[in-house]
């Protein structure tokens, strides 16, 4: 523990009880989520959106809390871990650069990083969010899917790998992800899973069996 932790206690985003970033009480609280496949691709998520894990992503993001990263993407790894994914890399969700300098940092991109560290795969760049794209809550299915038409393209001089893992805080209704898979395809690479931490209530899931 660092001197800042000693005069300044770390809270937890989760309950905020202090001590910890995200305490073992709230780790050991996640709501479980199945494999699921997201047009046809598989989507990993380290537990459902609600109670602790829901209250210590809307810290991470807004209060912000960037150093959340690392203990929020322990549960998203092993839940890659136990899916079994095999992944030449990973990636991450682009913010637009006027959101991340408003942000000071891309919460996906620092989630992409730790997760990569743990399962010891590289992280590689090259996705851009050409637009500033409003915000995404209280937006239905369709009207996400308006929101992020055209937002993304692959910027790299080289072409993205197949089976590239694709990492995201949240997964509402999927739309996000399949745009930037789309954009991915049309590069040249592909998607094989999608990592987030959490899955909405009102994502419809299809176990993977």
């Amino acid at each position: 523990m660092g001197l800042l932790d000693l005069i300044f206690p770390p809270r937890c985003g989760g309950c905020g009880r202090l001590g910890q970033d995200f305490c073992e009480l709230c780790a050991t609280s996640l709501e479980p989520v199945a494999v699921t496949s997201l047009h046809g691709i598989l989507l990993v998520a380290a537990g459902r959106l609600s109670g602790p894990l829901q209250r210590a992503i809307h810290t991470y993001k807004y209060r912000p809390r960037p150093q959340l990263a690392g203990r929020l993407a322990d549960p998203l790894s092993r839940a890659a871990l136990a899916a079994g994914l095999t992944l030449p890399a990973l990636s991450f969700v682009p913010l637009h650069p006027h959101r991340q300098r408003e942000r000071g940092f891309n919460q996906a991109e620092r989630l992409a990083r730790r997760v990569g560290a743990s399962l010891r795969v590289p992280v590689v760049g090259g996705l851009t969010r050409l637009r500033p794209t409003p915000a995404q809550v209280g937006l239905g299915q369709a009207e996400r899917q308006v929101n992020v038409a055209g937002a993304f393209r692959w910027t790299a001089p080289e072409p993205p790998p197949h089976g590239l893992g694709l990492v995201d805080d949240v997964c509402t209704t999927g739309a996000t992800l399949d745009a930037v898979a789309r954009v991915v395809a049309e590069a040249g690479g592909s998607i094989g899973a999608f990592l987030v931490l959490a899955v909405a209530q009102t994502l419809p899931a299809v176990a993977v069996t």
